[in-house]
């Protein structure tokens, strides 16, 4: 600890050395400025014309003067109580000797005119500013409003003035006065830098002489490295399951790929957990700050954790206001992730009851707001100490128990790092048998909502709807978003009270339109009701929705019943999407997804894909085939190598629009063979510029020898990999497990009209 102590020591007596050297040198400013002062009032006649003014300038030297002096005199004992504030009232006093003798330049100077007194006093302002640039470095504001307060006076007294010769002085005045401000700015910044610079070898030094260092940064080498090997095989999962989604799937096929692949990238989302946890120990959080779908993102998870939730017996559910931005700007994936690591730990200490999300945005829609989320369970709760313990981090004690029961996982430290890192806060409320409930809050900018389509509104409008069986969480979001689309909601007491107040309805003339039944409390009951319903001729003018799991749709009498009578299933936990695009269906209204996509491919696009050539240089033989497929899905044509020699050798006898570059391969790495393509790049750039030089033909133009985009794809997600690539010669990063979407977005960006070879490749 010595150690690391001693470069902060020196830099205070660096500091203070150089503080001492400008109080001191002061000094003789000061005695010059008396004596110009002297000069200008008697020798310059100035006393004889203007006595009062004289006096009075006079008296504000003296007084600036002395606190000057008694600043310096009184260096040490204002020194060891607070370098600060010396240097702040070492300013002060700065400052107001240059606004008398700007003031006094002006004066003179429109008094007497281009004279003795006008040039006395000038001549020192500009020298005693000059000298400032090397006495003090610790404030630089302070010393670039000194140039301002010594100089401008004299310039703007000049431009009264007028005439040419105080012209050229003025601008000549002001030229020096830029100068001067910018070489404060160069010198401050080159001082703070060697000060720095020499610093770092010794913070190096002490660094790598901590065993507690290097024992963490072995630590954060096998995480990186362990997170590279998962991430392979998730490659190759995620993979296939976009590549399912391109076929054609029923619409229960397509709620069952979801479910997987929602679940696939949970486990991806566990494995980022584990480098976030690394880099919130080393303070390394990167955030990407863009606008994104609110709504769409909580939904997100919901589809994740629905299915997990349910095989518990739990019941998930998101209550979002109404008011809530569509679009809010930061970081999604951040986002995304303190939510799923909220949400997975409620589902893993609640065994009963109902899991809510609460969301909500305070502020206008056109301004910064403060998003407000809230994960509330049934769980065990825990004790007041015990929940503040929650985000502290333990594991990094040297007497710490990894398996003490108390440590609930690094998901919350990642949490808290994170929320933190976006500027934001997060805690939790706990009791005892009563459950917990985990909130953060960030500020995030809105965008302005874009215009809804009214079509489903139109539709829905006074239509009246009762849910039976649901929980409160699901009621509630039933009732906010039946509620935006202009029906009527209201909730039976139970499945028996609901089948009575359709009838009496039906009797009364105030009959209902939507019967939600959730299958939440008897699911027996449940459908029952909804066949009685259906097969009562009374009722017929009722559309039943049926609310279900996942894993409840596949169950027997389920099928039998939808398969009977055509039944909608609205697949919980419901959020507005599933919810909208059902009634769109029920009501005959066309679509009513938001289209956020700024980019609709023409049939152009679409054939202008089969002239490029792209090559894939990945050892890998599943992740050749994944990528294969998804290129294959996009219409572009691929040949793929395994090797680095074996693509250097290719690229000898091809040419190829795009190449993507698998950066961890044996032998020779991605990196390596980036840097060899570069390099036979630039042989063959100079040796058209020879030949052309040489034969001076036209024919050469024609030889393409233009550099081909790279495009690294890695499972390498460790700080600097990125800008490993670029350094190589790469031009673009992609992260495995590759997303079809990413992916076709990253070709789009290289892959230009003009850059097609269009040249057949062979099949």
């Amino acid at each position: 600890m010595t150690r690391s102590a001693a470069p902060v020591n020196k830099d205070r007596k660096v500091l203070r050395r150089i503080d001492h050297g400008a109080a001191w040198n002061s000094v003789m400013g000061l005695l010059a400025a008396l004596a110009v002062f002297v000069l200008v009032g008697f020798w310059g006649r100035l006393y004889f014309d203007h006595e009062g003014l004289v006096i009075g300038f006079g008296l504000l030297i003296l007084v600036v003067t002395a606190y000057r002096l008694l600043i310096v005199a009184r260096f040490d004992s204002l020194y060891a109580a607070g370098p600060a504030r010396w240097r702040w009232l070492f300013g002060i006093g700065l400052l107001a000797h240059a606004c008398i003798w700007g003031a006094l330049l002006a004066v003179v100077t429109l008094n007497y005119g281009i004279s003795f007194n006008f040039f006395a006093v000038a001549i020192y302002n500009i020298g005693v500013t000059t000298a400032l640039s090397g006495a003090w470095m610790a404030a630089l504001p302070a010393r670039q409003s000194y140039i301002g307060l010594m100089l401008a006076p004299g310039i703007v007294a000049l431009l009264l003035v007028g005439g040419a010769e105080a012209m050229i002085l003025a601008l000549l005045l002001t030229v020096y006065a830029v100068y001067l401000h910018r070489l404060f700015a160069s010198l401050y910044h080159t001082f703070w830098h060697a000060l720095a610079r020499e610093r770092r070898p010794l913070q190096a030094q002490a660094e790598a002489d901590d065993p507690s260092r290097r024992s963490r940064d072995m630590q954060l080498s096998l995480v990186y490295r362990l997170a590279h090997e998962l991430r392979t095989p998730m490659n190759s999962m995620l993979g296939m399951l976009s590549l399912i989604e391109e076929t054609a799937l029923s619409r229960e096929q397509k709620e069952y790929h979801q479910v997987a692949s929602q679940s696939g990238r949970l486990l991806l989302s566990l494995i980022d957990d584990v480098l976030d946890y690394s880099r919130v120990l080393t303070g390394r959080i990167v955030l990407n700050h863009e606008y994104f779908d609110l709504r769409g993102a909580i939904e997100q998870s919901l589809d994740a954790f629905g299915n997990i939730a349910q095989s518990k017996g739990l019941e998930l559910t998101c209550v979002m206001s109404r008011h809530l931005p569509r679009r809010v700007r930061g970081d999604r994936e951040r986002f995304l992730q303190v939510l799923n690591n909220l949400l997975s730990n409620a589902i893993k200490f609640s065994d009963q009851g109902e899991i809510r999300i609460e969301v909500e945005h305070l502020g206008d829609h056109d301004r910064d707001g403060i998003l407000q989320v809230r994960v509330v369970d049934h769980g065990v709760g825990m004790e007041p100490l015990s929940a503040r313990r929650l985000f502290e981090d333990e594991f990094l004690g040297p007497d710490a128990d990894p398996f003490a029961n108390r440590h609930t996982g690094f998901g919350l430290l990642v949490c808290k790092g994170l929320v933190e890192a976006m500027a934001g806060q997060i805690g939790v409320d706990s009791a005892p048998g009563q459950g917990s409930t985990f909130w953060f809050t960030l500020r995030m900018p809105t965008q302005l909502d874009l215009s809804d389509r009214s079509e489903l509104r139109r539709a829905l409008r006074n239509k009246r709807c009762l849910v039976a069986g649901a929980a409160p969480g699901t009621f509630s979001a039933l009732l906010e978003e039946l509620e935006i689309l202009e029906a009527e909601c209201e909730e039976a007491d139970d499945y028996d009270h609901a089948l009575q107040r359709l009838r009496a309805g039906h009797r009364d003339s105030s009959e209902y339109d939507v019967l939600l039944v959730d299958t939440r409390e008897r699911r027996d009951s449940a459908l029952n009701l909804c066949a009685t319903v259906l097969d009562d001729p009374a009722l017929r003018g009722v559309n039943v929705v049926l609310l279900a799991s996942v894993d409840e749709r596949s169950h027997a009498k389920v099928q039998k019943l939808v398969q009977r009578h055509s039944l909608p299933v609205l697949t919980k936990p419901v959020h507005r999407y599933g919810l909208r695009t059902l009634m769109a269906g029920l009501y005959g209204v066309d679509d009513v997804a938001p289209d956020d996509s700024d980019y609709t491919e023409t049939a152009e696009d679409l054939a202008r894909r089969r002239d490029y050539r792209l090559l894939l240089v990945e050892d890998n033989e599943v992740n050749q085939m994944v990528i294969r497929g998804m290129l294959g899905k996009l219409g572009y044509q691929l040949k793929s190598v395994s090797s680095g020699e074996t693509a250097l050798a290719l690229l000898e006898q091809e040419r190829f629009d795009l190449i993507l570059m698998d950066c961890m391969m044996p032998d020779m790495d991605g990196f390596e063979v980036a840097r060899r393509i570069r390099q036979n790049e630039q042989a063959q750039h100079e040796q058209v510029q020879h030949e052309q030089m040489q034969q001076a033909s036209a024919a050469d133009d024609e030889r393409d020898t233009g550099r081909v985009p790279i495009v690294a794809i890695t499972a390498n997600t460790m700080e600097g990999v990125q800008a490993r690539c670029l350094a190589a010669g790469m031009d673009d990063f992609l992260a495995k497990p590759v997303q079809l979407e990413r992916l076709e977005t990253i070709l789009r960006h290289w892959l230009t009209p003009e850059a097609s070879t269009s040249v057949d490749m062979d099949q």
